[in-house]
């Protein structure tokens, strides 16, 4: 397990010892009215993971696109059932969470409902066989849908967040709002697949949409626990492990997966980066960093031995891959910062068109892969899982190196190097560099 995967282990479960904590007062302590503000705020945390996932799998205009869509129709859908009673019976909201729309249902439903919907559909994905696959997610993101609602209604109305006009069967809650939540998670699901269907992402549906649901429903198992309801208790425990159990099946990491392009540099697929790099690597996105010191000397990294491609052997001071919907200058810096733990350095793009394809025990490198520069006063601090070793080398020093025809440094890095001692900006910049320190 990397560094990186630990600590972010830690973090949640920091987060899940607050929510519980935050659980139990909620469930014991009578709320003041100026709670509303509080709990609009938690809707909107609650709902950044799984928004974040989004941005992640369909980019920014996309995933904007998607959640209004579905924030628009929860809020429609609310509106509907407090006016008419269907599909959910009629009900009605405190103002514990937040400000009423033409005094219906709250602005937040927006951002409520749809994380949860999101992650139903996720799920689902994982699940559903491959014939048929819209048939079976459909009702299979309601029935989930339903399953996080049983866990989180009864908490809401014991603490008052709604209301419904002649109680309920289960825990205050009618048995007509869940045969609502069967209609309203099938018409989510149904506009999600059409929207997917649509857009067509490049990238597979990723389990990480899930993750606001995860939240959501450990919360409210949570709310459960201390306040004694047991049947939403044992739903909610069972759906909070089933949930990561499936997380962790299916979850890829974005970074992981290489862009594959054209010859004009379109995006036309994606694939994971340790399968896609073989004896026939096809062409994707990458890019290349030099990072100099003040005075001109050049941070080199000896690439880990664990590396599927060119283990041990010394480049310049940050290569990496491009994710999608993100900007190669992104990349670089996410990538920098990640294995030489630096930041707050302007790249400066001198070879934007750079290609290259090499080949090394069988791997092939095929990249496009634009030339970043940059400069630091700070000492690297390596990771170990990505970086050997490091050390600084005057440029003039490793311009003769590389020019070497039995260098030992990488064949990008040779390239790289020898274009970059040719370019008038690249040499105009180190100067300008150089006679400042």
């Amino acid at each position: 397990m990397s560094n990186a995967t630990k600590l972010q282990r830690f973090g949640v479960a920091h987060i899940l010892i607050v929510m519980a904590a935050a659980a139990y007062f909620m469930a014991n302590v009578e709320m003041p009215p100026w709670t509303g503000y509080v709990s609009g705020v938690n809707v909107v945390l609650f709902a950044i993971p799984a928004f974040w996932a989004t941005r992640r799998w369909l980019g920014w205009r996309d995933a904007v696109l998607l959640w209004a869509t579905l924030g628009i129709l929860a809020i429609t859908l609310e509106t509907f059932a407090i006016v008419t009673g269907f599909p959910y019976g009629h009900f009605g909201y405190s103002d514990l969470l937040g400000y009423r729309l033409f005094g219906y249902a709250p602005g937040t439903v927006f951002l409520a409902w749809t994380p949860l919907v999101i992650g139903a559909w996720a799920i689902a994905s994982q699940l559903a066989v491959r014939s048929l696959q819209w048939a079976i997610r459909i009702p299979l993101t309601a029935i989930f849908l339903v399953g996080f609602d049983l866990v989180l209604d009864p908490g809401a109305v014991k603490l008052g967040f709604w209301k419904y006009d002649i109680g309920g069967e289960f825990y205050g809650v009618p048995i007509s709002n869940f045969l609502g939540w069967l209609v309203s998670g099938s018409i989510g699901a149904l506009l999600i697949e059409m929207f997917v269907a649509w857009r067509k992402p490049l990238l597979p549906t990723p389990i990480q949409l899930s993750a606001s649901s995860f939240f959501i429903v450990f919360f409210w198992t949570a709310i459960a626990v201390f306040s004694a309801m047991v049947v939403p208790a044992v739903i909610g425990l069972a759906g909070t492990v089933s949930i990561a159990a499936i997380y962790f099946r299916f979850r890829y990491p974005f970074d992981d997966m290489v862009v594959l392009v054209d010859e004009n540099n379109v995006p036309i697929a994606t694939a994971r980066k340790l399968p896609t790099h073989d004896a026939d690597t096809p062409l994707h996105r990458a890019f290349s960093v030099f990072i100099f010191s003040e005075e001109g000397e050049l941070l080199l990294q000896q690439r880990a031995g664990s590396k599927k491609t060119w283990p041990l052997v010394w480049s310049n001071s940050c290569c990496g891959h491009v994710m999608l919907h993100e900007t190669t200058a992104d990349a670089a810096r996410r990538r920098v910062k990640f294995e030489l733990g630096l930041t707050g350095i302007r790249l400066k793009c001198i070879l934007p068109d750079f290609r290259y394809r090499a080949e090394k025990d069988g791997v092939v490198e095929n990249e496009i892969c634009p030339v970043f520069v940059g400069f630091t006063t700070r000492e690297p601090r390596p990771n170990a899982d990505e970086v050997e070793a490091t050390q600084w080398l005057p440029w003039a020093t490793f311009v003769i190196e590389s020019s070497r025809a039995e260098n030992v440094l990488s064949p990008w890095a040779t390239q790289e190097a020898m274009l970059l001692s040719r370019d008038a900006e690249f040499n105009r910049l180190l100067d300008e560099q150089t006679l400042r320190s």
